[in-house]
């Protein structure tokens, strides 16, 4: 997924810091802002229980996709449906019709799935109107474009096919996860935006002209059972509250660095992973979510290093690992000062990153450069909390 300080770039700087600073790959990992869960793989992969937490919702999916799943999901009541069993079955699968997303190499085995002729059935139903295609699609009567009228229409429609399995008992909650993911992978390809969903493009373009394509997203790997992950979608603070009865091996954040919000950014995702479009009038201009939902302190200037601090001291941890930006709301200074306040030992490093950018320079708008700088800071907790 094309998203906002993802650090799969990031992984192989964090592999090494855990390695070299001779921090134990058991017990147990959270990743407490997740996004897209890139480095809760990671850290399931490593050796992990793995626990992954952001308070959006597209971001659980994903997670519970990944992590609460060791395999492909088998759909054992779905295949035993009488009708649905025999169409899925009779489905083919054309492997260059369904990407594969896996943090490991994937064999084409994976075709052979049920998973897989799953997805080939969804990817076969005829598109159909409804609430979102109205709201957010070309074609649709709001007069937003985030996708093509033929791609609206085939969102609309898995979605609703999706809902209705669910709602008939015919999938499990964690199957019903991983097919909302499989979608959100494939519609953000197909997004007619610049990158991000705070604005759509007054013209389809190329890419967004490509048909929708639902991903095959194959689990991480774990020497654990798949139960023993958990993906959490709640606030940072409260979470860490519920689990100070639970002795973590390490945290590791990757908070919001600026003043963005991502629950405007990403909004679109969002409706579509809560399929919610009955609760709620699409606001403005480009059809925004409730104006009070989600707001991050941690983008706020005048909050967001009292936040850090609160959490830190809510940790019931061994270690914690923290990625952040140069450009942040927060100094490097006042982050060594925070760190040392709450670590019996710090490492701090700086990493050459390259910039995200959602657009090229323009008139509006001119990027500083291509690269920023990347804090990675590793932390061995004091005893603060007992386990």
């Amino acid at each position: 997924m094309n998203y906002i300080g993802s650090k799969y770039s990031l992984l192989p700087d964090i592999e090494r810091v855990l390695d070299t600073s001779n921090v134990p790959s058991s017990g147990i990992a959270l990743d407490l802002f997740a996004g897209t869960g890139v480095v809760a793989q990671f850290l399931k992969k490593r050796g992990y229980v793995t626990y992954a937490n952001d308070w959006q919702r597209y971001s659980q999916l994903a997670c519970i996709a990944y992590l609460e799943h060791n395999a492909l999901p088998q759909f054992s009541r779905l295949m035993d449906d009488a009708q649905w069993g025999s169409e899925i079955t009779g489905c083919p699968v054309v492997p260059r019709y369904l990407p594969v997303c896996s943090i490991a190499p994937a064999t084409p085995a994976v075709y052979d799935s049920a998973a897989a002729r799953v997805l080939a059935c969804l990817s076969r139903l005829p598109g159909s109107p409804g609430v979102f295609y109205d709201a957010y699609c070309e074609g649709g009567t709001a007069g937003r474009q985030y996708f093509s009228e033929e791609n609206g229409l085939r969102i609309q429609a898995i979605r609703d096919q999706v809902e209705a399995w669910s709602r008939n008992q015919l999938i499990s909650s964690r199957e019903e996860a991983w097919l909302v993911a499989s979608l959100l992978e494939g519609a953000d390809r197909v997004a007619n935006t610049a990158s991000v969903y705070g604005a759509y493009l007054k013209h389809i373009k190329r890419s967004a002209q490509k048909p929708l394509q639902l991903c095959l997203l194959v689990p991480a790997p774990s020497i654990h059972q798949s139960e023993d992950h958990r993906a959490f979608c709640m606030d940072g603070e409260h979470l860490l509250r519920e689990l100070q009865r639970t002795r973590l091996r390490l945290v590791y954040m990757d908070p919001p660095y600026n003043s963005r919000q991502y629950n405007a950014n990403y909004h679109i995702l969002e409706t579509i992973a809560r399929w919610d479009l009955d609760q709620f009038e699409p606001r403005g201009v480009t059809g925004l979510r409730g104006s009070a939902e989600n707001r991050s302190r941690y983008c706020l200037k005048t909050q967001v290093l009292m936040g850090f601090r609160n959490l830190l001291s809510l940790m019931n941890a061994d270690y914690v690992l923290f990625s952040y930006s140069d450009e942040g709301l927060v100094s490097r200074q006042e982050l060594d000062g925070l760190f040392r306040d709450h670590c019996d030992t710090v490492r701090f490093e700086e990493i050459a990153y390259r910039r995200f950018r959602a657009d090229s320079d323009g008139e509006n708008r001119v990027y500083k450069g291509n690269s920023t700088t990347e804090y990675l800071i590793l932390g061995k907790m004091k005893d603060q909390i007992d386990p």
